[in-house]
């Protein structure tokens, strides 16, 4: 696909000002379908979104993120293919990193940091809840993509940067501790205080405004597509989590988690009336 193609007018890899929250979530769904049929479709998103925020291929970042990408279409810490935590959450979070990226106007270096951090940060996903070990997955995670990162000479404190993107993906405390770093740069609210379950190194969220400010739009960037851009889409995802865990959700299930998470957002505001009309469909047939 070159850089003519189709592809790269619509959303996620642009931003129409013509379209409106529903339109976008129409787009980002058909071209989270379109993509994630294809077999190479980590490799060939990875390298669309790249190119398309004007990051060169042969930069060290994006020849890590494409050798990782690479290795989980060929199924190598791929997650759980019938589950949700699979290579089609990756790509959904990666793009959704990617259009939050551009809405908030990222330059080239943050948007492919957020878009590589969206990549890895369930890489080796086992499909067990995280929340028995906070961390514990988001630690597996960047334990193996280091080595891809170091392989191509990928900056140190661009690596720093990375774990730390990814540590914020854990619900329970990383996406907590990156919003209050994020509303202290902001000056508003108190320094982040770092609990004794947090790992060492999320921290640097609390040195710096900008990995905070991209920790919070990653954290988001993961939510949407757990939630759902669109109902079907939404049903989809709650099918997959439910297959993952050998469980069932009906719909107030659905109607907590939306409440919980609609009630963290602070980046990702353009799609709210989208989440405000699942919830209305959700109630209305719970």
């Amino acid at each position: 696909m070159n850089a003519l193609s189709p592809e790269f007018e619509l959303p996620p890899f642009a931003i129409l000002e013509a379209l409106g929250p529903a339109q976008v979530a129409e787009a980002m769904v058909a071209s989270f379908a379109r993509l994630g049929a294809r077999p190479d479709r980590l490799g060939n998103a990875h390298a669309l979104a790249l190119r398309s925020i004007g990051m060169a291929p042969t930069e060290p970042l994006a020849l890590a993120g494409q050798a990782v990408a690479r290795d989980i279409d060929d199924g190598v810490g791929a997650g759980v293919a019938s589950g949700y935590h699979n290579p089609q959450h990756f790509l959904e979070v990666m793009l959704s990193a990617l259009y939050l990226a551009r809405l908030a106007r990222l330059d080239v270096r943050r948007s492919a940091r957020v878009v590589t951090a969206g990549l890895i940060h369930d890489f080796h996903h086992d499909g067990s809840r995280g929340s028995s070990a906070p961390f514990r997955l988001e630690l597996l995670a960047w334990q193996k993509a280091a080595p891809y990162l170091r392989h191509a000479m990928v900056d140190a404190g661009v690596c720093d940067g990375l774990e730390a993107l990814v540590l914020a993906t854990e619900p329970r405390a990383g996406a907590p501790y990156a919003r209050a770093c994020w509303m202290h740069h902001r000056g508003a609210g108190p320094a982040a205080q770092r609990g004794a379950s947090l790992p060492r190194q999320i921290e640097r969220l609390a040195a710096d405004g900008e990995l905070a400010a991209d920790a919070v739009l990653l954290a988001e960037a993961d939510v949407l597509p757990s939630i759902g851009l669109t109902l079907s889409h939404a049903n989809t995802l709650q099918a997959r989590l439910a297959a993952e865990w050998g469980t069932t959700f009906g719909h107030e299930d659905k109607l907590q988690f939306i409440d919980r998470m609609v009630g963290d957002t602070v980046v990702s505001q353009f799609f709210i009336p989208n989440v405000q009309r699942l919830r209305h469909s959700y109630a209305r047939d719970a």
